[in-house]
C-alpha cells in the first residue's frame, strides 16, 4: 500500500494540461481502483480466516471432556447455518 501512495505522490503534476493531464488523471484512478481491489481481497481473506479459526476452535472444544449435546432445530432461539451445541453446567468445587 505505501508503494501506491509514493506512486500517486510522484504523479502529482497538476500544471500539465490537455491530453497529458487526462492520461495522468486516468493512471491515478487506475492505481486507486487497484488499491481498493487489494483492500477488498485482504478483507475477504481476513473474514475467511476468522471463520476457519472459529470452526477449528469449536472442534477443539468438542474434543474436550464434559457433557455436551447438539440442539434440535426447534430448540434454537436464533437459527444459524451451522449446528448449535450446549454444554451441561459443571459443579464448581
Amino acid at each position: 500500500m505505501p508503494e501506491t501512495g509514493k506512486r500517486l505522490k510522484r504523479y502529482n503534476h497538476d500544471h500539465l494540461k490537455g491530453e497529458n493531464y487526462f492520461l495522468l488523471k486516468m493512471s491515478r484512478i487506475r492505481l486507486e481502483v487497484a488499491s481498493y481491489k487489494e483492500l477488498e481481497a485482504r478483507k475477504k481473506r481476513v473474514n475467511d480466516l476468522e471463520k476457519l479459526y472459529m470452526d477449528m476452535s469449536l472442534q477443539k472444544e468438542l474434543q474436550k471432556k464434559g457433557r455436551k449435546r447438539k440442539l434440535r432445530e426447534d430448540r434454537i432461539v436464533c437459527p444459524t447455518a451451522g449446528p448449535v451445541y450446549k454444554w451441561r453446567m459443571e459443579q464448581k468445587r
